[in-house]
C-alpha cells in the first residue's frame, strides 16, 4: 500500500504499527493513538491491547474486530460499525460514540463513563458490569441487552429502548428514565434510587426487590409489571432519602455531563 493510502495523524501514532495494522489487520498492543482511521475497512482486525487514545475511529468498519482491553478513551467511533466487536474491559472513557451500531457487541467489563452513545444501536450487546457513570445515551437502542450489575449511575436514558433488556442488579441511581420504553425488561435488585421515570414504560417489566425510594413515578406504566404494584410504587418513591444518600445524590447532580467532554475533544471529533 502506497504510503500516500494512509493518514499517520499525529506524533502519538506509530508509524509502524499503523502499517502492520493496514496491510495485515493485526496490530496487537499496537500504538495507534490519534491515528486517522476514518472509514477504513477493519473487519475482522485484532487491535487487542492496542493504544488508541483520541483516535479517530469515525464510520470505520469494525465489524467482528477483537479490541478486548483496548485504550480508546476520547476516541471518535461516530457512525462507527463494532457489530458483534469483543470489546471486553475496554476503556473508552469520553468517547464518542454517537449513532454506532454495537449489536451483539461484548462490552462487558468495559470503562465508557461520560462516554456519549446517543442514537447508537446496542441490540442484544452484553454490558455485563460494564461502567456508564454520567454517560449520554439519549435515544440509544439496548433492547434484549443485558446488563446485569452495569453501573448506570447518573446516565442519561431518556427515550431509550430497553424492552427485553437484563438490567437486574444494575445501578440506576440518579438517572434519567424520562420516556424510556422497559417493557418486560428483568430489573430484579436493581437500585434506581431518586430516578426520573417519567413516562416510562414498566409494562411487563420485573421488579422483584428493586429499590425506587426518592425516584419519579408520574406518568408511569406499570401494566403487569411483576413485583411492584402502582399503589407500592407511589409509597417506594415517597420514602425519604437518608442524609448519606441525600449527600450523595447532591454530588451526583455535579458530576460532569458527557457532552462537555465531547466539546473539548471536538477537535479529534469531527465527522471525516
Amino acid at each position: 500500500m502506497a504510503d500516500n493510502a494512509i493518514n499517520y495523524g499525529k506524533k502519538w501514532s506509530d508509524r509502524s504499527d499503523l502499517e502492520r495494522l493496514m496491510t495485515t489487520k493485526q496490530c496487537q498492543g499496537g500504538y495507534l493513538s490519534q491515528a486517522q482511521l476514518a472509514g477504513v475497512n477493519l473487519m475482522g482486525a485484532d487491535l487487542t491491547g492496542a493504544q488508541l487514545l483520541f483516535a479517530n475511529l469515525s464510520r470505520t468498519n469494525l465489524h467482528h474486530a477483537l479490541l478486548i482491553g483496548c485504550h480508546l478513551s476520547f476516541a471518535n467511533l461516530v457512525k462507527a460499525d463494532l457489530t458483534e466487536a469483543v470489546l471486553h474491559g475496554v476503556e473508552a472513557k469520553g468517547s464518542n460514540f454517537l449513532q454506532a451500531t454495537l449489536n451483539h457487541a461484548n462490552l462487558a467489563g468495559a470503562n465508557l463513563t461520560f462516554s456519549c452513545l446517543v442514537n447508537s444501536d446496542m441490540l442484544a450487546a452484553d454490558l455485563k458490569g460494564a461502567n456508564l457513570l454520567g454517560a449520554n445515551l439519549v435515544r440509544v437502542n439496548l433492547q434484549r441487552s443485558n446488563s446485569v450489575g452495569a453501573n448506570f449511575q447518573g446516565a442519561n436514558l431518556q427515550d431509550a429502548k430497553m424492552t427485553g433488556a437484563n438490567l437486574s442488579y444494575a445501578d440506576l441511581r440518579d438517572v434519567n428514565l424520562v420516556g424510556s420504553d422497559l417493557r418486560d425488561a428483568d430489573l430484579t435488585g436493581a437500585n434506581l434510587k431518586n430516578a426520573n421515570l417519567l413516562n416510562a414504560n414498566l409494562a411487563g417489566a420485573i421488579l422483584r426487590e428493586a429499590d425506587f425510594t426518592g425516584a419519579n413515578f408520574i406518568g408511569v406504566k406499570l401494566d403487569g409489571a411483576i413485583g411492584l404494584s402502582p399503589e407500592t410504587a407511589i409509597r417506594e418513591s415517597q420514602k425519604p432519602l437518608s442524609p448519606k444518600e441525600e449527600k450523595e445524590a447532591i454530588a451526583n447532580q455535579r458530576l460532569p455531563d458527557s457532552s462537555k467532554f465531547n466539546r473539548r475533544m471536538d477537535r479529534f471529533s469531527q465527522v471525516s
